[in-house]
């Protein structure tokens, strides 16, 4: 199985880079705020379990090289986000095409993945965001550059919306794309690996790979 925890996944890239053809698509997943204070078999009294193992597991059979861990209960946003664009910034130096990497961030996890291109500053970085973009998001990222291929997914019935706004027509961005899902479930479209996002997210991914 191909579901690497962060620190295994560094390990594996410093002792096989030779190996790899160069067509290995690297993805990051960082969940919801509700597993980093529960844990892995995380509950919610509105959306039901958070099925985290599931969700990365269907990332991975889908060929993906999947970085992910339950965040400690104690790790600060800032902190976290900076350890990840190291770990990133690391598969960029062994050689792997910053297009063959994305970060996948769902909720809480999705503002540190717009925390993360803020950090690494590359616009052919791949970052999907779910579940993240209010009205009060344009303003408070007015003076950050945020830089990357962006993939944006919201549900209509979830208090967060659209990231158009947030990401459309900025010079460090060099790619926009967005999914607008109709399954009335609010916040609990993120919590299963539902194919009505997680199709579009793949094939997203696979084509950004491709591009030069």
């Amino acid at each position: 199985m191909r579901f690497l925890s962060v620190l295994a996944g560094l390990l594996f890239v410093a002792g096989c880079v030779s190996a790899q053809t160069g067509s290995e698509k690297y993805v990051f997943y960082l969940h919801g705020a509700i597993v980093q204070q529960q844990g892995e078999n995380a509950v919610s009294s509105a959306y039901g379990k958070y099925m985290y193992r599931a969700i990365v597991d269907s990332l991975n059979k889908n060929g993906f090289v999947i970085i992910s861990e339950v965040r400690p209960k104690d790790a600060s946003f800032d902190g976290y986000s900076g350890k990840v664009a190291v770990q990133i910034d690391s598969l960029l130096q062994t050689g792997i095409l910053p297009q063959n990497i994305t970060v996948i961030g769902a909720s809480a996890g999705a503002a540190m993945a717009l925390e993360i291109a803020m950090i690494t500053g590359n616009r052919q970085i791949n970052y999907a965001l779910m579940g993240v973009c209010s009205d009060t998001s344009p303003r408070k990222y007015q003076q950050k550059k945020i830089c990357g291929n962006f993939f944006s997914v919201y549900e209509s019935s979830d208090g967060p919306g659209s990231c158009k706004e947030l990401l459309f027509n900025r010079s460090c961005v060099s790619g926009f794309k967005e999914v607008k899902l109709n399954m009335g479930n609010g916040h609990g479209f993120l919590y299963q690996p539902y194919k009505e996002w997680l199709h579009p997210l793949v094939q997203w991914i696979n084509e950004s790979a491709e591009r030069q």
